[in-house]
This record gives C-alpha cells, structure tokens and sequence, in this order.
C-alpha cells in the first residue's frame, strides 16, 4: 500500500511541513534579530558580554587644554571638557574607546579590558596619578593607612581598579561602600615629582584624606539641620 492513500493526503503532509519550514524560519529570524540587538550597542550576541563580564562606569580624564569627545563601542561621542573629565558606562569585556577632537576626527583608540569592575583612562599627556588601597577607612579592619597599589605616569593610560568601589580624581569620597563590589579604591591627581618622594606623598595623600572626610562630614552635618 502507498504511504499516502491519496493526492489529497500528499498535499496535506506537505503542507504541514511546509508550516514547519517557515515557522523555524521566522523563529531563526527572530533569533538572530534579537541576538544582534546587543551586538550592536556594544554587549555582543545575546548581551554575554554584560552576562559574563558585568558592567560598570569609564572614567576619562581630559588634563589637557582641548575639548575631546569618546565613543565607547561604537556609541554617540560624549563631550569631555578641558582640564575636566567624564564618566561613562561601559560593559564587561574588551571594549573600543575612541578619542575624537572637536572636529570628530578620531585622534586616538584604546581597547579597554574589564570583568566586574570600574576603568580609568587618562588621554592627559602631562597629568599623574596615585593609586590608593583605603578599605581599611570604610571598617576594613586594620590600621587605618592607606595601602598605596600604583603610580600611573602620563604613559600609563589605563588602569583596570577590580573594583566598583572607586573614588575618581576630583571626586568625594563616598559615604558607604557596595558589598561584593571589591576594595575601595582611591585614584588622587598628585605631581609627578612626588613618586620620587615616598614620605612626601605618604603625608600629602593623608593630607588630602583628612581633608575629603571633613568635607563630607559638614555636608552629613549640614544636611541633617
């Protein structure tokens, strides 16, 4: 006997599968659409950079004396004023960081390499910075010293923290800490003669600490009046 009885069966069964194709299709479609969605803003296919690497902020130091714009992963430019900085989101994983000038030429670009933390990136030619360990201030336990980790020279654009507790250049201080967001950690603008000074640059970052910690003291202070 004859798999199919009829014409008639024939045309049904393949109709059927003729459904079949063209659902997967649309679902393949579909798939691929929303897949892409993250490829193109930047957390790649199916956002598994976000998934695996986690997310966090940039933070772009403009030391100099020319405006500059960044685009991170393709983004729209975000302008970063001289002697200023900006701050931006960036995702987990190796992202492209471009620097335009006010023409939108791309002056520079950097691959930018983060998992679960925040980034810093300084496009300054004549700015240095010190790195500082401070949990100890925020009931770390210990002596309350700071716990100096780098120096970042004017050639040392990028420093990868392995935190999210970061205190920016110009930036307060915190009042309390994220759990599981790793140590607090410090970036201070210091002169570049000072890492030829270890004493000198011990007492002025403790100088500028003390400093920070009243300021944020009158501000509790002036807002519980």
């Amino acid at each position: 006997m004859s798999e199919f009885d009829s014409l008639d069966d024939f045309s049904e069964s393949g109709n059927k599968w003729t459904k079949v194709l063209i659902v997967g299709v649309i679902v393949l479609v579909v798939t691929v659409l929303l897949g892409s969605i993250g490829h193109f803003i930047g957390t790649g296919w199916f956002g598994y950079r976000s998934i695996l690497y986690g997310k966090g902020e940039l933070y772009v130091l403009n030391f100099s004396d020319e405006e500059r714009q960044i685009s991170v992963d393709g983004r729209a430019p975000v302008e970063v004023l001289a002697q200023n900085a900006q701050v931006v989101e960036i995702i987990g994983g190796t992202s492209e960081v471009k620097i335009l000038d006010v023409a939108g030429k791309v002056v520079d670009t950097y691959q930018v390499t983060a998992k679960d933390s925040h980034a810093f990136l300084n496009i300054s030619d004549e700015s240095c910075l010190v790195v500082a360990d401070m949990t100890a201030f925020y009931g770390g336990g210990g002596p309350k010293n700071l716990n100096f980790k780098a120096q970042l020279k004017p050639e040392d654009r990028i420093y990868i923290p392995n935190s999210t507790n970061v205190v920016w250049p110009r930036r307060d201080f915190p009042l309390r800490t994220k759990s599981g967001g790793g140590p607090v950690t410090w970036i201070e603008l210091v002169g570049c003669a000072l890492f030829d000074d270890p004493k000198t640059l011990d007492g002025y970052m403790h100088m500028r600490l003390e400093d920070r910690f009243a300021r944020n003291q009158k501000k509790d202070e002036g807002a519980a009046e």
